[in-house]
């Protein structure tokens, strides 16, 4: 199949890469100079993209560049034909996605809101997992390409129910670490000798997560995994779409607090750090 990919960075990269890896044509673009990975070949806009496939993924930062691409100068509904669809897979929420698809339908084009679960090393592997809402029909008939990037794929219902379980989701994802972060570092305080890997073994009914960071959380985090610049990016979004959420809230305040203390290239076990941050 001719594919279409915008947004060559850290999880665009490899999905675009493992589309051409399973034997499709990809042509891709990204908003900055970058050389394509194997097998990819790069295209002179969004509107050459559209002009040379009929469907095209987008993985962007926000909302405001996935409606620069699509309806900007060049953009890739310019050089749309009739039927062409946008697999929508960044993280933009559910109030953002509804009217990019409403105005793709109006110029009778077609939007599949997937944003995907998972980080850059699941992407790498194709252990993604397709968050979806849309087009049941338009799923079947791009299921090959979202077999070449992902384990499996979850339809919640149509457009917008995608976002909003990504979000969801990723709300639920930061909060359980960021409840890790103080659990660990209250125990690491009051008992300054603990065996944190022994304490890991027995939260492991309670959350995986915590297990697979415990130690990070403890001490150094490292660099990559799920940034506290991603966390903190989807936590901004978390908030403003779940509206007054106490606890969803005090999560965002600790990702902030975290990005003010330069931690935001770092995996999101840096709230660790952060939480005994704000104590000092």
């Amino acid at each position: 199949m001719d594919v279409g990919f915008i947004g060559l960075g850290a999880m665009g990269r490899p999905m675009a890469a493992n589309l051409a890896a399973a034997g499709h044509r990809v042509l891709a673009w990204n908003r900055s100079p970058v050389e394509p990975p194997e097998g990819v070949t790069l295209g002179e806009s969004p509107r050459h993209l559209a002009q040379e496939a009929p469907v095209v993924f987008t993985m962007l930062t926000d909302g405001a560049a996935v409606e620069a691409v699509l309806f900007g100068e060049n953009g890739w509904v310019s050089g749309a034909s009739v039927g062409a669809t946008v697999i929508q897979t960044s993280t933009i929420g559910p109030t953002a996605v509804k009217p990019i698809a409403a105005r793709l339908e109006s110029a009778g084009l077609h939007l599949l809101d997937t944003p995907v679960s998972g980080s850059v090393k699941p992407a790498i592997n194709r252990e993604l997992v397709i968050i979806g809402g849309g087009d049941p029909a338009l799923f079947e008939r791009f299921a090959p390409l979202f077999a070449a990037i992902s384990a499996r794929t979850v339809v919640f219902g149509p457009v917008g129910a995608g976002s909003a379980a990504k979000l969801a989701l990723n709300g639920l994802l930061v909060a359980v670490i960021a409840a890790a972060a103080e659990s660990i570092s209250w125990l690491k305080a009051t008992e300054p000798g603990i065996d944190i890997k022994a304490f890991a073994s027995v939260i492991d009914r309670v959350s995986p997560l915590a297990v697979a960071r415990a130690e990070a959380i403890a001490g150094e985090a490292p660099k990559g995994g799920f940034s506290l610049r991603q966390a903190g990016k989807d936590m901004e979004l978390v908030v403003r779409e779940f509206g007054e959420a106490e606890v969803m809230t005090a999560v965002r305040e600790l990702t902030r607090a975290g990005l003010g203390m330069g931690l935001a290239d770092l995996d999101m076990a840096c709230l660790g750090a952060a939480v005994r941050g704000r104590q000092k």
